[in-house]
């Protein structure tokens, strides 16, 4: 049968944020060393409109996951703390027995939020550079550290998404690989393990 992992909305923000986030960390660390003869101008004015609409795209998933009721299923909450151990054990290739967390692991849950978080801190960092003369950007300036620790959070941000993206690619792969192909279809051909699994997904 197949069940409806995926529905449109979560795949249209995925994608759109895997196109800003792409965009913007190359785009990113192309402006802190300029290669190639680029137009810099056009690539920093891009690289601001990508930022925009990533946030914009924050605000759209979390209001989506908001009033579906779902903000649990994304979101690490301290009662994730107890799967981790069992996470940990099949992810390590411990155990061959994967436990039923619902459509998220907790490892999974911890990237998304890490990530939200990161964007968010991303977001801030920006106001003092694209509002200077807002009355808030220098309080927020002198709490992030200055001008110079600036290209330093934008830096680690940079890093952090490039290491932890392949980890998301190998929590997919090693949990099931049609989870991947479920992000451009939404569906995911699968006989559940049980009725609470079949109760996360929408059988058509």
């Amino acid at each position: 049968m197949k069940l409806l992992l995926h529905p449109g909305p979560v795949r249209f923000f995925h994608w759109i944020m895997f196109a800003a986030v792409t965009f913007l960390v190359v785009s990113g660390l192309y402006m802190s060393n300029p290669w190639g003869g680029l137009p810099y101008g056009l690539i920093r004015k891009l690289h601001n409109i990508a930022g925009i609409i990533l946030l914009l795209n924050i605000g759209g998933q979390s209001y989506y996951y908001i009033m579906m009721g779902k903000f649990t299923e994304v979101i690490f909450l301290p009662r994730d703390l107890p799967n981790m151990r069992s996470f940990l054990r099949y992810t390590l290739f411990i155990t061959e027995n994967h436990p039923n967390y619902g459509r998220y692991s907790p490892g999974q849950k911890i990237l998304f939020t890490s990530w939200w978080l990161a964007i968010l801190l991303a977001g801030m960092a920006a106001i003092p550079l694209m509002l200077p003369a807002a009355g808030f950007s220098s309080g927020v300036l002198r709490m992030l550290g200055g001008l110079t620790n600036l290209q330093v959070i934008y830096y680690g941000i940079a890093m952090f998404f490039l290491t932890t993206i392949p980890f998301h690619l190998y929590l997919v792969f090693t949990e099931d690989p049609a989870k991947l192909q479920a992000m451009f279809s939404g569906y995911i051909k699968k006989e559940p393990k049980c009725s609470a699994e079949a109760s996360d997904y929408r059988v058509k």
